[in-house]
């Protein structure tokens, strides 16, 4: 049997033989351009399929009586000559559907609800339009006093009904539209009335300081500056986050250019990862980020930002570290109580327990550097507690109660959290009581240091005294 000699391999001489072909090589910028350009094309075409899927699925919902199915179908056509998607049982209902849960599901999905009211109608006994008067009038009550959604049509001359709405009010409150009188007239104005109202509703739907009920994200720069920035979309899947942004200010809108501009100069071949990190928070969560992706996409109907961030976890070293104790009286707890008070009710030192101000002016200087975190940045506490962002942040939002509210929580969340005062926020109430008090309950929990010992829990109630 013939053995096999081991021979050496000589990578040198292979390669002097066989040189690398040197044109199949890219830079590494043009690699990443590449990659950015595909990442645009799928969001553009994922925002887009969205779009097309949500104008079809919007739609009218008609309500009539089916003694008016002529003119009904008159009043249709004119709607879908405009692009107005319309929703019929007699054309929406498929052959097996449950047709109750069919109506109730279009009704609750539907962007305006058409009441037709006639004589016919009026002279029933009992029909199918008393069913689904009944589902609308419920989500009527359900929806903002403002918002335009249940609109009462007259067929022909007839009596609106005087059926309860709620709140002491019946049908007959309502302003209706009379297509009876003049026909042109009457379509014009309903046409007014739905686009309009879809006009201001996405308006609005993105103006955090109008629109009581929307969310933002946080985002505070390496500068400082906070930005609340309304969402459609944010996943926060372990260290990553995608978010769906709709900018709703051209400050919030350059900052977000900003951000775009310092990946696109990073050097060719150098790691984005050379970006500082910003803070981020959202709902409950907050996080030291570095931008991954950004772009802008704009489309016929908006325009949004498509941003990819990944947690910074560098910070985790410091969250294990027991901070040094200067004075032997304090403990870690009762520094990250005054350092939480200071966030939350804005105390400064000279407020806090005289037990904790009986020392020489050295030792509160120390005390003091203490409290803001000046002793541990370089282990990542980069958010010092100089002073609450609370007064400034009320000075910029005092004449909507509701918005201030929500954004002194977020912030105080985003605070409380990248200082490493606090892991867990287990109760944070805010309430303004007055103009110039802001009342503050809060819990939270510590990190744990010792796997042996409970973290720590942090707790009280006080006053914030905000600017007049």
């Amino acid at each position: 049997m013939n053995s096999m000699e081991e021979v050496e391999f000589d990578y040198e001489a292979y390669t002097r033989e066989n040189p690398p072909d040197l044109s199949k090589f890219r830079p590494a910028s043009e690699v990443r351009r590449e990659r950015r350009e595909a990442f645009k094309a799928r969001l553009i075409n994922h925002v887009n399929m969205e779009i097309k899927h949500a104008r079809e699925m919007k739609h009218v919902f008609i309500s009539y009586c089916h003694e008016n199915k002529i003119i009904v179908d008159r009043l249709c056509q004119a709607l879908a000559s405009h692009d107005i998607h319309i929703w019929l049982d007699r054309d929406n209902i498929g052959p097996g559907t449950p047709w109750k849960q069919a109506i109730q599901q279009a009704i609750h999905h539907g962007d305006f609800f058409l009441a037709c009211f006639s004589k016919e109608y009026n002279t029933r006994d009992k029909t199918f339009m008393e069913e689904e008067l009944s589902i609308a009038i419920e989500k009527l009550q359900q929806k903002p006093v403002d918002k335009i959604w249940f609109i009462p049509v007259k067929l022909n001359e007839c009596e609106m009904p005087d059926i309860d709405i709620g709140g002491g009010e019946t049908l007959r409150n309502l302003q209706y539209i009379d297509l009876h009188e003049n026909w042109e007239t009457g379509i014009q104005r309903l046409l007014n009335t739905i686009s309009v109202t879809s006009v201001h509703d996405k308006k609005y739907s993105t103006d955090a300081s109008t629109d009581e009920g929307n969310e933002c994200v946080l985002f505070r720069s390496v500068d400082g500056q906070c930005y609340f920035i309304p969402f459609q979309k944010v996943c926060w899947d372990s260290t990553e986050i995608s978010l769906t942004l709709c900018p709703n200010s051209s400050a919030q809108a350059a900052f977000l250019s900003r951000l775009r501009k310092r990946l696109r100069n990073v050097p060719a071949g150098s790691s984005i990862d050379q970006l500082e990190a910003i803070a981020f928070a959202h709902q409950e969560n907050a996080a030291w980020v570095k931008l991954r992706e950004i772009a802008q996409i704009s489309t016929e109907y908006e325009t949004v930002w498509e941003i990819r961030l990944k947690e910074e976890t560098v910070a985790s070293a410091y969250k294990r570290r027991t901070e040094p104790i200067i004075l032997e009286q304090m403990t870690l707890e009762q520094i990250a109580n005054l350092r939480a008070k200071r966030f939350l009710l804005d105390e400064k030192l000279d407020a806090a327990s005289s037990s904790l101000t009986q020392t020489t002016v050295y030792d509160q200087m120390l005390l003091e550097a203490q409290i803001r975190g000046e002793l541990t940045s370089q282990y990542g506490n980069r958010l010092q507690a100089l002073t609450s962002p609370i007064p400034e942040l009320y000075r910029h939002c005092k004449t909507s109660p509701e918005t201030f509210e929500k954004f002194a929580r977020l912030v105080s969340i985003l605070y409380l959290k990248l200082s490493n005062t606090v892991e867990d926020i287990l109760q944070l109430d805010l309430k303004l009581l007055n103009p110039t008090a802001l009342e503050v309950k809060f819990k939270g929990r510590r990190s744990q240091l010792d796997v042996n010992k409970e973290p720590g829990l942090l707790e009280f109630e006080g006053i914030c005294q905000l600017p007049e």
